[in-house]
Parts: structure tokens; C-alpha cells; sequence
């Protein structure tokens, strides 16, 4: 028997609370409108539970990975095309100072306001694994860059001498009563081939985006249509009646309720009365007069 390495893509069990939903909308494929708006998973998104076996358990029965997606009709009541984006949720703060750890001065990271964070993410080593994006002075973001958290902690600046100089450097020294967070990155130390060329971890002000690593973003297509294979079933195969005096053609459904109407008729010509064209054009009004079960019973 072989002994190797065994491993499973882990099904994520995130918080709806820590994810983010977007949407577009477009009437079809040939449409060209990237108008983005939002939406609040929480109302969208509910966690499932595996049946009950162990009524004593005393955990929460999560099924990992399993998400209900509901489609409110007041926002999704248009035919068309809708394109849904689940990604994680993403915290914008601004980086105060990059600087090092008075204790570990090889230790380089970026610090930043712990009141401008969420609450779940200012404790000790809350963002650990999130991932950093920047943002760029003229407001773009930087593409194709970004750096992961080590550690975070809370930490107090400090004044230090630098080196045996008289010149003071502010660096940090962890301290559970600081209200500031320390985020040591990766890659953040050189290479053995360039140890003078430090990786970039950002700059003091500018813009970072904060965002968990607890799934991969997906995007959902909703194609909202008038006809699905039944309703074509119906047309097709379904029962109809063709009100041969009124010329009017009505289609219904597997309970006989009127689905579709068609005005049945012939364009002549108006010197040899010849006929020219039949013509089955779509009723905007319904003639319920049309009911099935009343035309049936009225013609026995």
C-alpha cells in the first residue's frame, strides 16, 4: 500500500456577514450596460443545516459549503440577462505609518488605525491570512499586486535611537491597550539574489483594501425568460382551442388555464379578393370567454 499525501478542496463555511453581492443587468447578450449595483447578502444568502441525527449533539449542523440563493422578485422582475458577483467583503482603510517591531527590527509590515476597521477585525491576529490590495494616488487601483497577513496585532509606537546615532525612529512595541494594528505582510523580506531590494508593502497614506480569504468569488448567470420547457411543452402538445368564428386561438397549460391568445386572420386582395396572407398575431388582452372548461361544457 502506497503512503502519500492525501488532501480535499475544503468546502467553505464563511459568515454571510463577511461576504459581499453585486449585480448587472442586461434585457439581452447584445446589451452593453456595466451599471453595477449592490446587494445585501444577508437578505439573499442563508446558511444550510444537515438533517438532525443527534438531537444532543450540541453543535451547529452546518452544512459547509451550501448556500439557499434567493432572487426577490422586487429586484429580479425584468426579462433579461442577470449577472450576480459573490465575492469576499472588502474593508478600505489607509496605511498610517511602515515601520518595524522594536523587539524585531527585521520584522517589517504596514500599520494601521484600529478604529477604522470593523469591530471583528481589531482584535489579535483577526486578519490573519486576509489579503492587501492598494490603491493608487490617482485613485486606480494597483492591478496585480497583493500581499498577505502573517500576523496582526495591537501595538504603541515607540521613539528608539537608530543604530549608535542620536537620531530617533519611530517603531512599535505590541501592547493589548494600543489602538493601533500592525500587519506583518508576505512577501515583505528581499531575496538572497537582491537583499537590498525590499519587496513593496505600501506607502504611509495611501489607500489599501482589506478583504478575507475564506472562499474564491464566483459569478452566478440568472437568464430570466418568458417561455421555459414547459410552458413550450404546453404550446406544442399542450390543449388547445381555435375559436373558428372569432378567429381566435387559445393555448393553455397542464390545469387548463389560458396561457397564450392569437388573433387567427387572412390579408386579401382588395381587386380579386385573392388571398394573400394568414396572419396569427399576438392578443394583447385576454378573452377569458375562451375558458376551457366552459367551451367544452357549452359545445356538449
Amino acid at each position: 500500500m502506497a503512503i502519500g499525501t492525501y488532501g480535499i478542496i475544503r468546502p467553505s463555511d464563511v459568515d454571510v456577514a463577511d461576504i459581499e453581492m453585486y449585480y448587472n443587468y442586461m434585457t439581452s447578450r447584445n446589451d452593453n450596460n456595466n451599471e453595477i449595483f449592490e446587494l445585501d447578502a444577508s437578505d439573499l444568502l442563508q446558511d444550510c443545516q444537515l438533517p438532525v441525527v443527534d438531537q444532543t449533539a450540541g453543535y451547529d449542523n452546518l452544512l459547509e459549503g451550501l448556500y439557499n440563493l434567493v432572487l426577490p422578485a422586487t429586484i429580479f422582475n425584468q426579462l433579461g440577462i442577470y449577472t450576480i458577483y459573490i465575492k469576499p467583503r472588502t474593508t478600505t482603510t489607509v496605511i498610517v505609518d511602515c515601520s518595524v517591531l522594536s523587539a524585531l527590527p527585521t520584522v517589517k509590515g504596514i500599520v494601521v488605525d484600529m478604529n477604522s476597521l470593523p469591530e471583528e477585525l481589531q482584535g489579535n491576529n483577526a486578519m490573519q491570512g486576509f489579503r492587501i490590495e492598494y490603491i493608487n494616488t490617482d485613485g486606480s487601483k494597483l492591478r496585480n499586486t497583493v500581499r498577505y497577513v502573517v500576523t496582526s496585532n495591537k501595538v504603541v509606537p515607540v521613539s528608539e535611537n537608530v543604530g549608535n546615532t542620536t537620531q530617533k525612529a519611530i517603531r512599535y512595541r505590541f501592547d493589548d491597550s494600543g489602538t493601533l494594528i500592525f500587519l506583518q505582510l508576505t512577501p515583505s523580506s528581499s531575496s538572497d539574489v537582491k537583499p537590498n531590494a525590499l519587496p513593496f508593502i505600501g506607502n504611509v497614506g495611501q489607500t489599501i483594501l482589506i478583504s478575507n480569504t475564506y472562499f474564491t468569488p464566483l459569478v452566478v448567470e440568472v437568464d430570466l425568460v418568458e417561455n421555459t420547457i414547459d410552458t413550450l411543452a404546453n404550446i406544442v402538445a399542450g390543449e388547445q382551442i381555435k375559436d373558428v368564428q372569432n378567429g381566435v386561438l387559445t393555448y393553455y397549460d397542464e390545469n387548463r388555464a389560458i396561457t397564450k391568445q392569437f388573433n387567427l386572420f387572412e390579408i386579401k386582395d382588395d381587386v380579386t379578393d385573392v388571398p394573400l396572407y394568414e396572419v396569427k398575431e399576438k392578443r394583447t388582452n385576454i378573452d377569458d370567454t375562451q375558458d376551457f372548461n366552459s367551451v367544452i361544457d357549452g359545445v356538449e
